[in-house]
């Protein structure tokens, strides 16, 4: 689709020249003519003739019945779509002129083009015949388009916003809101600071915190001179709470380092600066969502797994300097190392979970004596983990082995859920706008 083009739906009736001072003054690349079986005439015979330009092309639609409300909008339904695909251009690029035809056709331009994006057209005038109550007086035309329902119709696409990005779900936020802001002009920017902060929130979902920082700032950045004109508390609410969120992942990105080779001036400079605890702790936030807004329990037992996990990896590594997925045992105190000798000369010394805690307890570490103190009713969950459907077994994992294993990874981190951080939600409805 080329950018700049655009259609015209133009309902014909007995009266030619607004149609004519319409189509000339906006030109239009395509044009459909919808008529009725008798206006269908004044297209070829008074209409094409009078444009002072060429169109690329254009289709006449032409109603079976022009005082039957339904007949007149099936068939524009039934047509459009066609005609459009046939041009490589969508409902994006339509301006519905509502000015000729019967009030039915008009009545049909209208509803046939409503939730689709469109702008809409019509030609009034600065004088009438009939006393001011017929049509317009050739060459007293005035057009008054580009009049944009989508400015208000928007409402509704705000609400679904809220309720799914509250959900959780988004990149249905995304789409919908890149959706509403092709269709809009006044919030155009708005709807679009919403598609990229949405997006940011969805990668972060999905743990790709660099990109996720980034959009999120740039929706931010967008985002800000809307919260500034607005008397409303919600957009301050909203966009507070994304401004917290950012925060809190400038400090995951930051624990992202902990691990990685080959560091930067820079990134040791930032790295120095970190212990892990926010990466952990966001896991633990992502198997909260996952269990109590998609209710997926296996998937948030995984992430479970995984923070206890990470908690033993990230300990031994800001604590100890120690790498418990290659481990120098010269760093070790001589008490311990007997015990992680590798069962080959040479060999790589990786510890599994329980290992890694058993190391940090033979540390006087104090996750390590958690650890301890928990041993076996964390070893009675991962054993469920572990004959799950996403382990090794056959057994759905249930709410009660997620909020087991939830309730010792809180401990571990001398957490409450109250304290895990949240996703911003969204607590406006449609009057926004």
């Amino acid at each position: 689709m080329a950018e700049g083009q655009s259609v015209a739906v133009v309902s014909v009736g007995g009266s030619e020249q607004p149609i004519i001072y319409s189509l000339n003054e906006r030109q239009p690349e395509f044009i459909i003519y919808f008529t009725s079986q008798n206006s269908r005439r004044i297209v070829r015979q008074k209409i094409e003739p009078a444009l002072k330009y060429r169109p690329e092309d254009h289709e006449i639609i032409t109603t079976p019945d022009e005082q039957n409300l339904v007949a007149s909008v099936e068939i524009l339904l039934r047509q459009l779509p066609a005609i459009l695909s046939q041009w490589n251009v969508d409902f994006d690029c339509v301006i519905g002129d509502y000015t000729g035809g019967t009030k039915t056709m008009s009545s049909a331009v209208v509803m046939a083009l409503a939730g689709k994006g469109c702008r809409y057209s019509y030609v009034g005038g600065t004088a009438r015949d009939k006393g001011g109550l017929g049509v317009v007086i050739d060459g007293r035309e005035q057009q008054l388009y580009l009049q944009n329902p989508w400015d208000v119709l928007a409402i509704d696409a705000l609400r679904d916003i809220h309720l799914l990005f509250n959900g959780c779900r988004f990149r249905a936020v995304q789409d919908l809101a890149e959706q509403t802001a092709r269709r809009v002009d006044e919030k155009r920017l708005f709807f679009l600071a919403l598609k990229d902060i949405s997006e940011g929130f969805y990668r972060w979902d999905n743990f790709q915190y660099a990109q996720a920082l980034n959009l999120i700032k740039r929706g931010m950045n967008v985002f800000h001179p809307f919260v500034e004109g607005h008397s409303g508390r919600e957009l301050r609410l909203f966009y507070t709470q994304v401004a917290s969120s950012r925060d809190n992942l400038e400090m995951i990105q930051k624990d992202t380092l902990l691990f990685k080779s080959n560091l930067s001036k820079k990134e040791r400079e930032v790295v120095s600066q970190a212990d892990g605890r926010a990466t952990v702790i966001d896991l633990l936030a992502n198997a909260v969502r996952r269990a109590e807004v998609d209710y997926k329990f296996e998937d948030a037992v995984a992430r479970l797994y995984s923070a206890i996990e990470k908690m033993a990896k990230v300990r031994l590594k800001v604590a100890y300097q120690l790498d418990n997925s290659d481990l120098d045992i010269e760093r070790l105190p001589r008490a311990l190392r007997d015990d992680y000798l590798p069962e080959e000369p040479g060999e790589k010394i990786q510890l599994p979970l329980h290992r890694s805690y058993a190391l940090l307890a033979g540390l006087g570490d104090p996750l390590g004596e958690s650890y301890l103190d928990t041993q076996d009713e964390l070893r009675k969950a991962l054993n469920v983990r572990n004959m799950s459907l996403l382990a090794h077994g056959f057994e759905p994992v249930t709410e009660k082995t997620y909020r087991n294993l939830l309730e010792i990874a809180l401990t571990f981190m001398g957490l409450k859920a109250e304290d895990l951080p949240r996703f911003p939600r969204m607590q406006w409805d449609g009057d926004l706008l």
